[in-house]
C-alpha cells in the first residue's frame, strides 16, 4: 500500500469513526500476554497478544485507525509500549483523547507508522531517513542496537502476516511547523 492509499485509508476511517469509551475500548484488546506472539496475525492481533501496547492499541481504535492496520499492508508500526505512555506528560495524553483532538491523534499515530516493513537487518549498519504515513520523516539508525528518533527500539522485530512491530519506549513526537511572521 503506497502513502497515498494510507493517508487516504486514514482519512475515510477517521471521517466514519465514532469515539469509543476508553474503558470499554480496552477491554477489546486484552490478550493472554505471550513472549512469542503468533506471527500469523496481522500487526493489531500481534501488538495485543504482545500484551505491551495496550494504550497504544486503545488510540489506534479510538481514531479509526485499526482497519487500515489490519489491511494488507506491509506496515511497520513504531509503537510506543504502555511504558511509553507511562512517561507521557498525562494532561497532554488527556488533551489528544478529547474527541475535539481527533486529527492531531490520527496524525501522532499515523507518525508511527511506516507503509514498508523496517527491521534491523533491512536498516544494517547506517541511517536511514523513513517516511511517516504522516509524510513526516523518521530517522531509523542501526549503528548501535536500532534506534528510531534517537529512541531506543526495546522489542525489536516483531513478526506479523502484515509487517513488523518495533516496540519504543517513547512516544514519537511529529515535527511541530511554524508559521513565519
Amino acid at each position: 500500500m503506497n502513502r497515498r492509499n494510507l493517508l487516504r485509508s486514514l482519512t475515510v476511517a477517521s471521517a466514519f469513526a465514532a469515539a469509543p469509551a476508553f474503558a470499554s475500548v480496552g477491554d477489546r484488546f486484552f490478550v493472554a500476554a505471550t513472549d512469542t506472539p503468533d506471527p500469523n496475525g496481522d500487526v493489531i492481533d500481534v501488538a495485543a497478544a504482545s500484551g505491551q501496547f495496550t494504550h497504544f492499541l486503545t488510540l489506534v481504535e479510538r481514531a479509526g485507525y485499526e482497519e487500515t492496520l489490519r489491511g494488507e499492508g506491509p506496515f511497520t508500526l513504531f509503537a510506543p509500549t504502555d511504558e511509553a505512555f507511562r512517561r507521557m506528560d498525562a494532561r497532554e495524553l488527556e488533551r489528544l483523547e478529547a474527541p475535539l483532538a481527533h486529527e492531531e491523534l490520527l496524525g501522532l499515530l499515523a507518525y508511527h507508522v511506516v507503509a514498508q516493513r523496517v527491521t534491523r537487518d533491512s536498516i544494517g549498519e547506517r541511517v536511514s531517513r523513513i517516511e511517516a504515513a504522516s509524510g513526516y520523516q523518521l530517522e531509523v539508525d542501526g549503528r548501535d542496537g536500532l534506534r528510531v528518533n534517537d529512541q531506543l527500539i526495546v522489542m525489536r522485530d516483531i513478526e506479523a502476516s502484515n509487517g513488523i512491530i518495533q516496540g519504543v519506549n517513547s512516544v514519537l513526537a511529529p515535527p511541530v511547523l511554524v508559521a513565519a511572521r
